[in-house]
């Protein structure tokens, strides 16, 4: 299953988003799930460095069918940091979206959209 894990400051702002494990939705390279999951992530995550010029702070690891940690609340100019969040909002949502049909292999644990969105 792949967990998401969102942790919020105060505010309510993102702080990190932990993505790791493997969906098991299909054979290995034909796993539809795991490739949404993945492309909706990395190219979130692409374009905070890429249009921000944010230069995210970012770990990958291939452990236990992938791992992605982004600490977004890790940006110290305002104007970039509130783009950045808004990109990161977007993430959580299209991940929502792909677990809202693909439940049994997504789970998202997030405390500002614990009945989902």
């Amino acid at each position: 299953m792949v967990t998401v894990t969102v942790k919020r400051n105060e505010r309510n702002g993102i702080e990190e988003i932990t993505i790791s494990g493997h969906a098991h939705a299909g054979k290995h390279g034909s796993d539809i799930v795991c490739a949404a999951v993945s492309a909706v992530s990395l190219g979130t995550i692409n374009s905070a460095d890429l249009l921000l010029g944010s230069n995210p702070n970012v770990q990958f690891a291939e452990r236990e069918g992938g791992y992605i940690h982004w600490k977004v609340g890790d940006c110290p100019d305002p104007l970039i940091s509130e783009k950045q969040q808004l990109l990161a909002e977007s993430l959580v949502i299209s991940l929502f979206m792909i677990a809202e049909t693909n439940g049994k292999y997504v789970s998202i644990q997030d405390p500002k959209w614990q009945g989902g969105v």
